[in-house]
């Protein structure tokens, strides 16, 4: 039986101390595919602690992808990408729509400490609050997003690599500026679909690939004449589905395979995860500046904050400036500075955990809701553990509109998941979307 030392005087709680070694053996190649692991009864009592420090530590295994679980068999290991492993040189190493705001929430946001940073800011900081920042943005915002991305996301990047923008849509704008009409553009199939209308409004050309249960179709993207994937892999929208390991890796593979290939990650609501830790992001792997980074604040924090960033690989930058480094940074010099101290100051991670809480009860109400009528009986829900809604596939021979205007009169706000689809088909799914 597999068995490692834990430090119980760590800060770092066990179950994290557990995933960490595992995952790390399971990369290295110590823990074979396919490999079966010890029980978790026996495996709490091989390391002295509670069966549920090992099913935490399992269940955020599972959730990356790292080993899976087989009914009444136990849990084994996933194989991982062949050409891409754990086992970094320090030359590979990096230099350096369905949501709704409800009046508690509103309640929520920290309005007094924002109000107290922006009246700091205009008393002590005026000569650089009227300055014209740099096109990347305001320094002191990139820098304390660059700390807050090593400290929570294990994503390094220099400031020099972070690019501020005005939501996520302006981020997707510059992407045509920055690779052009000669690349073919990939995006999930079903999807958030601005994503695919900005670049069609720019005449690029956008493929749609099938999502499955562990992230897209690589046989089906293998297929199409595609350079860039613009994806969501910690957490899909709309369907939940969490990008498994393997495929990340089999994803930047196919990266790998070509100078033109590229990857657009879009991080977009990795803040919260409900339940384990946060899912590392494909950038956090990528050895190959294959991997550019997004991620806003305006799912965080409020959706009239229209801050957004970007993290290039070092080889952009010098085709950003070229091309973008005549353009004005889009946000407000004042936001910029408050919110660098925001995240500086700990307000960020304390607003975030505050949400969290906000929304694990949130969740809880709806599911506690869910089970006093019975349209909901023997329906399955997915996604739960991450983001701020859950899928609910239902058994039923309704429409879905049908189903959408049920559930709609016993008060539940829900969407229709087929809406969501670009293919003209629409067959119903008997799936709809319940946001928290």
């Amino acid at each position: 039986m597999i068995t490692y030392e834990l430090d119980k005087s760590n800060s770092e709680p066990l179950y994290v101390q557990i995933y960490t070694k595992i995952k790390a053996d399971i990369e290295a190649g110590a823990i074979k595919a396919d490999e079966k692991l010890p029980s978790k009864r026996n495996f709490a009592q091989n390391l002295g602690v509670s069966v549920i420090t090992v099913e935490n530590a399992y269940n955020q295994l599972a959730a990356e992808g790292y080993i899976r679980s087989v009914p009444q068999k136990g849990y084994f290991a996933e194989k991982l990408g062949a050409n891409f492993t754990a086992e970094k040189s320090a030359e590979q190493s990096r230099l350096s729509a369905v949501s709704q705001s409800s009046d508690d929430e509103n309640k929520l946001f920290p309005f007094t400490i924002w109000a107290k940073l922006m009246r700091e800011e205009l008393s002590n900081n005026q000569v650089s609050l009227l300055k014209k920042p740099s096109f990347e943005g305001v320094y002191e915002l990139r820098a304390a997003i660059s700390r807050h991305l090593k400290q929570f996301r294990n994503i390094t990047a220099s400031p020099e690599q972070i690019i501020i923008g005005a939501g996520s849509e302006y981020l997707y704008m510059l992407m045509n500026i920055l690779f052009g009409n000669n690349y073919v553009f990939a995006v999930e199939e079903p999807g958030y679909s601005k994503i695919a209308e900005i670049y069609a409004n720019y005449g690029l050309k956008c493929e749609r690939i099938p999502v499955q249960s562990d992230g897209i179709d690589i046989d089906f993207l293998k297929k199409i004449p595609a350079n860039i994937i613009h994806i969501s892999p910690s957490h899909h929208f709309p369907t939940g589905v969490i990008t498994s390991v393997g495929k990340r890796y089999s994803l930047l593979e196919w990266a790998s395979g070509s100078p033109d290939r590229f990857i657009i990650e879009d991080d977009y609501d990795s803040e919260f995860r409900l339940a384990g830790k946060p899912i590392p992001s494909m950038y956090s792997i990528d050895v190959m500046d294959k991997v550019i980074y997004m991620n806003t604040f305006s799912k965080s924090l409020a959706s009239s904050i229209r801050i957004s960033y970007m993290v290039l690989p070092p080889k952009f930058l010098r085709k950003y400036k070229e091309k973008l480094g005549f353009c004005s940074c889009p946000v407000s010099t004042f936001e910029q500075y408050a919110l660098a101290r925001f995240i500086d100051e700990g307000y960020f991670e304390k607003h975030i955990n505050r949400m969290r809480v906000h929304y694990k009860k949130c969740r809880a109400e709806l599911f506690s809701r869910m089970k006093q009528f019975d349209i909901f009986k023997n329906s399955v829900i997915s996604g739960a553990d991450s983001g701020l809604h859950c899928i609910v596939e239902f058994k039923t021979d309704l429409s879905d509109e049908d189903l959408l205007r049920e559930v709609s009169t016993l008060g539940f706000r829900a969407a229709m998941i087929k809406n969501f689809y670009h293919s003209s088909a629409k067959e119903d799914l008997h799936t709809l979307i319940f946001p928290y």
